[in-house]
């Protein structure tokens, strides 16, 4: 079964391109050859099948992260081997009715599946994780070792545990780790972002080498105290970067990222003056925030109560594994909550995306088991909405506010700062690495070229720069890139049980659905082709679809196509329903300005 949704041919090199290419022979710069042999660690190997020709190339691959926020996940492959950084989700929008998931579609990876070395996360937000579940469901080799920090691989195995993956192969690493995988050798360095123990790393192959930044910004007052290592990033660019892999996602902002400790006083301030209780929505896995609001609470003598499944599951493996300290007095369950006096709890939760199922939504519905919203309860919305959420947030804000809550959002307060860097920090990650060829990941269009032009400023050419699509390939042979065949690539949707099975069409018939409703035409045909009763016209979540009028002149219309079908036609009700298909159509069009999905439903009798 094909699981793509979509397809793309192969790009067309560009004439700067073509040049390049012409100069291979003649230009040579930062030879792999001129790198230094000896690491500054030892090496842990974990592949011993490192059969590789001098003259294989590095291809990279990118299989999602460039056409919008979310699913990111890229292939490098050199000779027989392969490796994976990072495996991702996004999440559906208003265009995808009863979509719950959007995986990248990974069949390349399947294909290959025997040459496939290693899995790298380079932390645990669900758009670097989410996918996982269910490429290893997918995969007919389960010992591929997946590669994280203990964090990421903490949040990794309970996401296992949910879809019931059975004895999967973690290998844990740490920044500063140097470890050879296959033809590869990687070096895993610290970056700071909103989520603790989150890396970058530094690939090495005989035909050059890659930095990939995962998602970063350059935090100077950082929660836990971890910086991005610029020590590092400047030791890789000694050796010599060909190719810069960096983090678009906050490239058209013209700052620097703010840092995460100013949100703590905010929320210290906010929580501090709350009336009654206090309710703060965030992501699950922003572990500093969750601690930065663990800490306002125990500074205002205030307990802290957690809801929401992913909420309750990640800050117990935050817990369990150091990532997030607060003491078990100051911990309460949901339940109990509700005996403590308002002005003495803190309540944390999901629910900042606006997801109808969230803990915040039902909270803001009355629907919520353990707590419901009173009037003059104060709610923080910790977060900013993501691309297509931002109604969804609206809605719940509605709701909170006609209860008489007091809501904060980023709009009001300084409840969130992003975790990706700014304008001014992408381009000194550039001035940092120094690389020689450069390509944005991890945005939207907007994001990747705005990204590209910061390269430019900062010095490196046009025809060195690579804004490339999902399925394109780079080629990196003795420190020259150039583009190679594109592969298929597209999307797997999640919906429910099925994965992968939801069709461009079906999707097409949802969003007709549920923009335009939908007529269902009943006729009752004898056997000369002739309607046997008044045939019936039932329309849901159409334009006047209640007016008794309208449904009498389909009705009419339909018995009048009917008779001249069997004059012109004889029996062969395919032609009668196409038929009836463009006059109902067509009719509704004139009255409603709709083109609702018209089936007729034909029956001999």
């Amino acid at each position: 079964m094909d699981r793509r949704t979509s397809s793309r041919h192969a790009v067309a090199p560009t004439e700067k391109n073509k040049a390049l290419n012409e100069q291979k022979n003649t230009r040579n710069p930062r030879r792999a050859s001129n790198r230094p042999n000896k690491p500054n660690k030892p090496v842990r190997r974990d592949d011993q099948n490192n059969t590789h020709r001098r003259s294989d190339k590095l291809r990279i691959i990118p299989l999602g992260g460039l056409d919008g926020i979310g699913k990111n996940m890229t292939v490098f492959e050199y000779g027989e081997d392969m490796i994976v950084v990072d495996a991702g989700l996004m999440f559906p929008d208003d265009d995808h009715p009863g979509v719950d998931l959007i995986l990248p579609d990974y069949t390349y990876l399947l294909e290959n599946s025997a040459r496939l070395r290693a899995i790298i996360i380079t932390h645990g937000h669900e758009d670097h994780t989410g996918a996982l579940p269910y490429l290893l469901k997918d995969l007919d080799r389960s010992n591929v070792p997946i590669m994280g920090t203990k964090l990421t691989l903490g949040f990794i195995e309970g996401k296992f545990e949910e879809h019931r993956i059975k004895n999967p192969h973690y290998r844990e690493i740490a920044a500063g780790d140097h470890i050879a995988i296959g033809a590869f050798t990687c070096d895993f360095f610290s970056v700071n972002h909103s989520i603790p123990a989150a890396l970058g790393v530094f690939i090495r192959t005989p035909a050059g080498t890659v930095l990939h930044t995962g998602d970063f910004k350059l935090d100077q007052t950082p929660i836990d105290g971890v910086l991005t290592d610029y020590a590092a990033i400047s030791r890789f660019a000694k050796v010599g970067v060909d190719l810069l892999m960096s983090d678009s996602t906050n490239a058209v902002n013209k700052e620097f990222t703010k840092s995460e400790a100013e949100v703590g006083h905010a929320l210290r301030q906010i929580i501090s003056s709350a009336r009654q209780r206090a309710i703060v929505a965030s992501f699950s896995s922003h572990i500093h925030r969750i601690q930065q609001v663990c800490d306002a609470a125990k500074a205002a003598n205030r307990k802290v109560a957690v809801t929401g499944r992913s909420m309750l599951t990640n800050t117990r493996i935050a817990r369990e594994l150091g990532y997030l300290k607060v003491e078990e007095k100051d911990i309460v369950d949901a339940y109990t909550a509700k005996d403590i006096p308002a002005d003495q709890v803190v309540i944390l939760c999901t629910g900042s995306q606006g997801e109808p199922l969230s803990a915040l939504a039902r909270m803001a519905n009355s629907e919520h088991r353990t707590v419901e919203i009173e009037e003059g309860d104060t709610v923080i919305i910790s977060a900013t909405p993501v691309p297509g959420n931002e109604k969804a947030v609206t809605r719940v804000i509605n709701a909170l506010s006609k209860i008489g809550a007091d809501v904060y959002d980023k709009k009001r307060a300084l409840v969130h700062v992003s975790g990706h860097a700014g304008s001014e920090e992408l381009k000194l990650m550039l001035a940092l690495a120094q690389p020689k060829y450069f390509m944005p990941i991890h945005g939207e269009a907007q994001h990747l070229r705005a990204h590209a032009r910061l390269a430019r400023e900062v010095g490196i050419p046009a025809a060195n720069i690579f804004v490339i699509e999902n399925g394109d390939t780079l080629q990196l042979e003795e420190g020259i890139i150039t583009r190679g065949e594109s592969v298929d690539s597209g999307v797997v949707y999640v919906d429910g049980l099925s994965v992968g099975d939801l069709s461009a069409v079906v999707l097409k018939d949802r969003q007709t659905l549920s923009s335009d409703g939908i007529v269902t035409i009943v006729c009752l045909m004898r056997h000369d082709s002739k309607a046997a009763v008044k045939p019936e016209v039932i329309m849901r979540g159409v334009s006047g679809g209640d007016d008794p009028s309208l449904i009498g002149e389909l009705a009419a219309l339909v018995e009048q196509t009917t008779t001249k079908f069997a004059s012109e036609h004889g029996k062969n009700p395919n032609i009668l329903k196409r038929a009836l298909r463009e006059t109902i159509s067509g009719a509704l069009w004139e009255r409603t300005r709709r083109r609702p999905m018209v089936i007729p439903i034909i029956m001999d009798v």
